[in-house]
């Protein structure tokens, strides 16, 4: 029997299904509003991206734009949404106990927005190799999960488009089977829908067979907060254009400290959470920053 992408609208039932899958659909998790926005956002700005270089990973007939929370707003509310953030924090917030002297404490990690891009697959791609995202982490499978991506769909996604292809239940593989394209199932879904997979989840980008069908998706990658980010957001945004976003979006995009040090910066002789940078935090202090 072949496998089926299932269908979340609350944190729990993406929870759920994630355990077993690996990957749950989020279906309409854009607005109609927000749809419309953001392809007015983005697809002038892919008109204006060329195709990539890379015949084996990117794509020659692929066009990626990164910097996504530079170029449009309408995304916020579904990168802070309860279904994806609450799901994230599920696999990738656990407490850890650590000793400080003779004092136990449960420490939790935050979370980082890693990878953003808004990407074009045209017709005459091929597919892109089945990987894992957590491979960037050296992440030992079966384990823990260090990475979960959301796509979110511009255009409707079908399989002749070029669907992300998924394998439902490959995150529980260990890292010596070899994934094969006949074991996936293509993520079809309208626009304005979503899926989000574990970091250990094979898939990749469908081919596009169709005659003029343009396959166009914004992907976010969410990670455990001490670790690197994929995308080097502190080079791609200066610090002007970061304090023109949102609160929770500059902590996502790695502007505040993972419990309990990681990422600080010196301040005033301190060891200061990174939001006293754009002026957020009162206090230089790292403890007076970060929650614990």
């Amino acid at each position: 029997m072949t496998a089926q992408l299932r269908d979340a609208s609350t944190a729990a039932e993406a929870v759920e299904i994630l355990e077993r899958d690996g990957v749950v659909r989020i279906p309409n998790l854009l607005s109609a509003e927000q749809l419309e926005t953001v392809r007015n956002d983005l697809l002038p700005l892919m008109d204006e991206t060329p195709s990539g270089s890379d015949p084996y990973f990117a794509g020659t007939k692929t066009r990626r734009l990164g910097r996504i929370f530079k170029h449009t707003r309408a995304l916020d509310a579904a990168a802070t949404s309860t279904v994806f953030l609450e799901t994230a924090k599920h696999f990738l917030c656990p407490p850890k106990g650590m000793w400080y002297g003779q004092d136990r404490v449960d420490e939790t990690p935050t979370m980082q927005i890693g990878a953003t891009q808004c990407i074009q697959i045209h017709p005459g791609q091929g597919l892109q190799p089945l990987h894992r995202d957590d491979s960037i982490f050296y992440t030992v499978h079966p384990g823990k999960t260090d990475a979960i991506g959301m796509m979110f769909a511009l255009s409707d996604f079908t399989e002749e488009n070029g669907a992300t292809r998924v394998i439902p239940g490959s995150h529980r593989w260990d890292d010596e089977r070899m994934p094969e394209i006949g074991e996936t199932i293509p993520a079809e879904m309208s626009a304005g829908s979503a899926v989000m997979w574990l970091g250990g989840t094979y898939h990749g980008g469908g081919q596009n067979v169709s005659a003029d069908s343009v396959r166009t998706g914004a992907i976010l990658g969410i990670s455990r907060g001490y670790l690197r980010q994929e995308e080097n957001h502190y080079l791609s945004l200066s610090i002007e254009e970061v304090k023109e976003l949102p609160e929770e979006i500059r902590g996502l995009l790695g502007y505040s400290a993972s419990n309990p040090y990681m990422g600080w910066v010196e301040f005033e002789g301190e060891m200061a959470d990174p939001r006293v940078v754009l002026g957020e935090v009162e206090g230089a202090g790292l403890l007076a920053g970060v929650d614990s």
